[in-house]
């Protein structure tokens, strides 16, 4: 096989190996391996049969703790963007019904209805943020939790006390939502 071919057939393979990973990823959205670096570098060594040797003998202990924790964060995910996703939707319609409110009020020349749709729409968009927020803060807790619980599970088996944790701080999933800008200037 001339050299030109294989390097074109490795190309493609690894834009093949990329493209899975650019489409699930969103925006603002880390993912198992940036939220738990060092939980996942030990469940890989782990599903590779690579464990430090004080682990070694808890291998299996170790395995069902990392499917517990990555089941924990899919699930906290899933919870997030099923909570997430209507509001952003009801966030572009308000959108969306105050350009049509302000282009029929411009046609009558009755700016105040415009301005009382504005106001409206400035409202509820405020409240749907809210909403985000705290669903934020409900994803936040349950990546601690599960990062908790994952970490206690392993320092309390064998040769597992002295494994370095991941830190406690656990960002939370952005979902953008309208601006004032784009309210004012429907």
């Amino acid at each position: 096989m001339p050299r030109i071919t294989r390097i074109l057939v490795v190309a493609l393979f690894c834009v093949a190996l990329a493209i899975p990973a650019i489409s699930s990823a969103h925006p603002g959205q880390r993912g198992f391996g940036q939220t738990f670096p060092v939980a996942s570098g030990l469940c890989r060594h782990a599903a590779n049969g690579k464990l430090p040797k004080p682990l070694e003998s808890s291998s299996q202990q170790v395995l069902a703790a990392c499917a517990t924790l990555r089941t924990s964060f899919t699930d906290a995910v899933n919870t997030y963007n099923t909570t997430v996703g209507p509001l952003k939707q009801q966030a572009i319609a308000a959108l969306q019904s105050l350009r049509q409110t302000c282009l029929q009020a411009r046609q009558n020349h009755q700016q105040g209805v415009c301005k009382a749709a504005r106001q409206s729409t400035r409202t509820t968009i405020q409240g749907l943020i809210a909403e985000v927020k705290v669903a934020g803060q409900t994803y936040r807790q349950s990546v601690e939790a599960a990062r908790k619980t994952f970490w206690t599970t392993i320092h309390g088996l064998k040769g597992g006390a002295n494994q370095p944790t991941d830190q406690s701080t656990v960002p939370v999933p952005t979902t953008p939502l309208p601006s004032d800008s784009q309210i004012n200037n429907p």
